[in-house]
């Protein structure tokens, strides 16, 4: 069977096509699709189906439509009932007779997915002609606008991100098609698309490049000029560092523009220089100046410190600016580093996350090594990059490390490197590495990029509703971003519309969401990762009616030793999920759980844990003879267990 929403919202079983209903049917379908094996609340469901006003008959007719998608999808997927609402469940094909029996169900969203993972993967090993191959294939899968059929709340929440990601993709694509010299056939189709997307820059410049070399060059500085005027009639903006740079090399014939065709054996060369640059930091990069200057004062001086490397480290919460800090720091240290920068995804906080000796050959390549004939062994491939980093001064980043195993051995001994890693958990196991942890804006910074996104102009205009939207971002910049993209996204919108939406701390993680960007993809990214005892201890905490807690509150909470509980705390700690806060005159301890990460935690509570485990939870923490954490009476009895 066959599940389609990149166009009409369909279902097909071989050729014939299942007869899915009207919009609402259609659009709780596709809702359950999106969500991927997660449940999808019957709060949400009904925000879908009905917006602000649902009958009072919603909850009757979403169980009609779910027992109607049950009858029309037949055994290829399952609709089951999960409170608070219901998920679908698709089984893997797990033989050949499955398959033969037409149980193998094929989702069109995730088939794009998948090949255009597969697409990036040929453009990053150097092979252009297969990445443009799949890449085409995979957007040949979008038959149509996409949510075809469904009712306007899920169509207006979804399209936005989809639309995006389709965008991303047909820009790789031609940038494949850059490389194998078809600059000549793209012309049209980039005409086509900058006029209907005038403020995209890399489809700007890849249409100027395009231009360029066929020897258009007033052409392509046309188009240049009629982007920079877009982004100012629009947005009030001039255009980027990588298009500015592009139009300077322009300007000045930079034989660097012109197309190199591939060589069978290309990537094998030493040239000792990256051929990619790094990304280039946020135009609008806000605060964290104290920062910034330690770090570029630790990376100065690379290779001239007594016994210590240059390496610095970004630590922080999902979601606080680490890659961006990383950037900015990079940005200002390019002529300290004449061999280049080599920014490195190690995807550490995802399921597939670089090995070390992947990782080695990804800087290699960057460096201008090439892939081709790297030894096998890790022991050989760790040999071969720390003598090619030797006589080399450049510049690593390491961006979203797992942990210090995953790092260990790419930190180069000796030599003119320097290294900038970021990654979510502390990396204290680093010698001679002192992280620099980044928490939540201040209150100024915060306004200052709310105001850059959204304007002066709007803030001005209700800056109580400015404020209150800050807070119920808590201050994380990537909240604070997404909440001013949503508003510049939407300029007929008065602030306080979006902060009514925000003001409800269950929906608001919900909220917080526009294209590609979710905030409950990164906390999730985060809880995941964590211990299966320390996702709990997060759900039961986040119960409390404090975001404040002790060691003795989780420890109650928790039916755990004092010392147990202690080290559950620390990898909360440890993932910047929870931080220490200033002494309450107690002498004990006290922590706090990230506002956002609390709210998503306890949307997540009711799905990963038991009813009986919360109520159980709460009842030891509100028990009458447990003994208080506070005053002298407890510390002789602080180690002993049970507090009865």
């Amino acid at each position: 069977m066959r599940f389609q929403i990149l166009g009409p919202v369909e279902a097909w079983q071989g050729q014939t096509q299942v007869l899915l209903g009207g919009p609402k049917l259609r659009t709780a379908f596709a809702a359950l699709l999106l969500a991927r094996g997660r449940v999808v609340s019957n709060s949400q469901l009904t925000s879908l189906l009905w917006g602000e006003v649902p009958p009072a008959t919603w909850a009757a007719q979403i169980h009609t439509y779910m027992s109607r998608l049950r009858q029309s999808i037949g055994p290829a997927a399952q609709v089951i009932r999960q409170r608070p609402g219901y998920l679908l469940r698709m089984p893997s094909v797990r033989s050949p007779h499955e398959t033969a029996l037409g149980r193998q169900v094929t989702v069109d969203f995730l088939e794009f997915e998948r090949l255009a993972a597969q697409g990036r993967a040929a453009a990053n090993a150097g092979d252009a002609a297969a990445a443009a191959e799949i890449l085409r294939a995979a957007l040949a899968t979008w038959i149509g606008p996409v949510l075809g059929g469904v009712t306007d709340p899920l169509a207006e929440y979804e399209r936005p991100h989809l639309e995006e990601t389709r965008l991303s993709v047909l820009e790789e694509r031609i940038e494949a098609d850059l490389a194998l010299g078809r600059h000549g056939e793209l012309i049209a189709e980039l005409i086509e698309l900058t006029t209907a997307h005038p403020l995209r820059e890399r489809l700007r410049g890849q249409l100027m490049t395009a231009l360029y070399r066929c020897d258009r060059q007033a052409d392509a500085l046309a188009v240049f000029q009629e982007g920079r005027q877009a982004l100012a009639d629009s947005l009030g903006i001039d255009p980027g560092p990588t298009l500015r740079n592009l139009h300077q090399s322009v300007l000045v014939n930079d034989p660097a523009l012109a197309h190199r065709a591939q060589s069978p054996t290309a990537g094998t060369a030493d040239v000792g220089t990256p051929h990619v640059p790094p990304p280039a930091p946020p135009a609008d990069f806000t605060g964290r100046q104290t920062q910034v200057s330690e770090l570029k004062e630790l990376l100065s001086a690379p290779g001239k410190r007594t016994g210590a490397r240059a390496v610095g480290a970004i630590v922080g919460m999902p979601g606080v600016g680490k890659t961006a800090v990383a950037l900015q720091v990079a940005h200002g240290l390019s002529a300290k580093y004449p061999d280049g920068q080599v920014f490195v995804d190690l995807r550490g906080s995802r399921s597939n996350p670089l090995t070390a000796a992947e990782a080695m050959g990804e800087i290699l390549s960057l460096l201008g090594r090439g892939k081709a004939g790297l030894p096998v062994g890790d022991e050989r491939r760790g040999e071969l990059y720390r003598g090619h980093l030797l006589s080399r001064r450049a510049l690593l980043i390491l961006d979203d490390v797992a942990d210090e195993a995953q790092v260990r051995t790419l930190l180069p001994g000796v030599g003119g490197c320097g290294v900038l890693l970021t990654s979510r958990t502390r990396l204290s196991a680093l010698p001679g590495i002192r992280p620099v942890s980044l928490g939540a804006f201040s209150p100024a910074d915060a306004q200052q990029l709310l105001q850059s996104i959204v304007g002066a102009e709007r803030m001005a205009a209700q800056p109580e509703e400015a404020r209150a939207i800050i807070e119920c971002c808590a201050r994380l910049p990537l909240a604070v971003r997404i909440a001013g993209s949503r508003l510049a996204a939407r300029p007929q919108w008065p602030l306080d519309r979006l902060t009514t939406r925000l003001a409800d701390p269950l929906l608001r993680i919900g909220e917080l969401r526009i294209a590609d960007l979710a905030l409950s993809d990164v906390l999730a990214s985060g809880y995941d990762r964590l211990s299966p005892p320390a996702r709990r201890a997060l759900r039961l905490l986040s119960l409390i009616e404090s975001p404040a807690f002790s060691t003795w509150t989780a420890a109650l909470l928790l039916d755990l030793p004092l010392d147990a509980a202690d080290d559950v705390v620390d990898q909360l700690l440890a993932a910047h999920v929870a931080d220490l806060v200033p002494d309450d005159g107690t002498g004990q301890p006290v922590y706090a759980l990230h506002g956002l990460m609390r709210s998503y935690v306890r949307g997540r509570a009711a799905a990963d844990g038991s009813a009986e485990e919360r109520r159980e939870a709460l009842e030891r923490l509100n028990r009458p003879t447990r003994v208080s954490y506070r005053g002298d009476e407890c510390a002789d009895d602080r180690h002993q267990w049970p507090f009865d």
